[in-house]
């Protein structure tokens, strides 16, 4: 018996994971100022850090979700999801243990989703389908695939 779903489920998982990281990344790129600050509210990085992490998470959450949804790079893209995810529920966890009641940042810059035990338990889900996706045959509704199939006829 195996856990993983099947290949269409997951290419399902791996565009709509994608169509999430865009939408997070989209209001954090219109606003890199109020995402500086939902950053900073977590108080888990020195300023250079946060201002730093404030400027790269957008792009980085940007590229890979265009990558999953149109299946390129797609080993790599879904590997840093995986590894966002883990530190994004890590974040959220430790504002929670520290008593703090703030926006998780997440979607929006300003007053959205409260840290919580609601958003570990998004979060470990969207880091479970993330798994099944980087672990997974990502080749359905895959740009890259039907490239990589292209170049072997020839």
């Amino acid at each position: 018996m195996t856990l993983m779903p099947p290949r269409a489920v997951l290419g399902l998982f791996r565009i709509g994971l994608g169509v999430l990281f865009i939408a997070a990344a989209w209001p954090k790129l219109m606003d890199p100022f109020g995402f500086a600050k939902s950053v900073s509210n977590y108080h888990m990085l020195p300023l250079a850090l946060e201002r730093a992490l404030a400027l790269v998470l957008p792009v980085l959450e940007l590229a890979v979700g265009v990558c999953l949804v149109v299946g390129v790079v797609d080993a790599g893209a879904s590997l840093i999801v995986l590894s966002l995810m883990v530190v994004f529920t890590v974040a959220v966890g430790t504002a929670l243990a520290r008593g703090l009641d703030i926006s998780c940042g997440c979607f929006d810059t300003d007053e959205g989703a409260k840290v919580g035990l609601d958003k570990i338990a998004e979060n470990l889900a969207l880091t479970a389908v993330a798994l099944w996706v980087w672990l997974g045959d990502r080749t359905f509704l895959s740009l890259g695939e039907r490239l990589r199939r292209e170049s072997d006829i020839e």
